[in-house]
């Protein structure tokens, strides 16, 4: 049932199609499933601005995700995480304590997002690799360029998360 969300024209409609998905998967004991429709559940309510009922299922997703052992899917809900308080951060006044602690928090989940990505190196193909860790930068990115923290500083980590592969052989530990 991987549907994009939001397919049948409205965030409300897609919130019940993947509610449905949800009891679906109640009824078949399916974890990861259940795991993945509270995903979906939580960016449709992302995309309306209702952040806390978004991070209400995006947070059952993360701990689903780590009952059933899926580093993938833990990957996702740290990232997923991240862009919806990133997103509050947005919606927020800016300068404000609400906004400084969105921040705060879409940067934590970033990380924690970026050190269960390379938890799975080696582990899954290279490209879904290389996609999830693009996706995963790109945010980062906007994160810090909307945040105007030390830009150079962001510049500079992308690009040794980009060479790190290369420079990994020379590397002391």
């Amino acid at each position: 049932m991987d549907l994009p969300v939001g397919c049948s024209g409205s965030f409300e409609d897609a919130i019940a199609e993947h509610e449905q998905e949800l009891a679906l998967c109640e009824a078949l004991d399916d974890q990861l499933g259940m795991a993945v429709a509270n995903r979906r559940v939580g960016e449709c309510y992302g995309e309306l601005g209702s952040f806390d009922d978004a991070l209400r299922h995006q947070r059952l997703h993360l701990d689903l995700a780590q009952r059933c052992g899926s580093v993938v899917e833990q990957q996702r809900a740290h990232a997923t995480i991240g862009l919806t308080h990133f997103r509050h951060a947005e919606a927020c006044t800016t300068g404000t304590s609400e906004e400084l602690q969105a921040l705060n928090e879409a940067e934590e989940s970033f990380k924690q997002s970026l050190q269960t990505c390379e938890m799975l190196r080696g582990t899954i193909n290279d490209a879904e690799y290389s996609e999830m860790k693009t996706r995963l930068l790109l945010n980062f990115g906007l994160f810090r360029t909307a945040n105007y923290t030390n830009f150079m500083w962001f510049v500079f980590s992308i690009a040794c998360h980009i060479m790190s592969p290369l420079w990994h052989p020379f590397m002391f530990y």
